[in-house]
């Protein structure tokens, strides 16, 4: 069985925040860089135009994944303080009940 990690609450902050989106390697785990750039994509369109992130905890995950990345890479501020980040972790808490499995290599 896959190790389980717990989604950080709320509260938890940037750096618990930064480090849950570490536990899903969306570049392998999507099969390329430009895989999960269109999930991404499909996730962030689909919120901004509805308000609702989906009901794919994989999707959520690789979303949150490419926003880490995105904030690594020339980011400001609090990475948990984004809108979009903090409704990432609270869809995937709500949707896998607050644990996930550890996904950050391919078995």
């Amino acid at each position: 069985m896959a190790e389980q990690v717990q989604v950080p609450d709320d509260g938890a902050g940037s750096t618990e925040f930064f480090r849950f989106a570490g536990t899903y390697n969306g570049y392998e785990l999507q099969g390329s860089f430009e895989a999960l750039a269109t999930t991404a994509r499909t996730v962030r369109e689909r919120w901004e135009r509805t308000g609702h992130l989906g009901d794919d905890v994989d999707e959520l995950r690789a979303r949150l994944f490419f926003e880490a990345r995105a904030f690594r890479h020339g980011g400001y501020g609090r990475f948990d303080k984004r809108p979009i980040v903090a409704a990432l972790v609270a869809g995937i808490r709500s949707l896998s009940g607050g644990f996930v499995p550890s996904r950050r290599t391919i078995a």
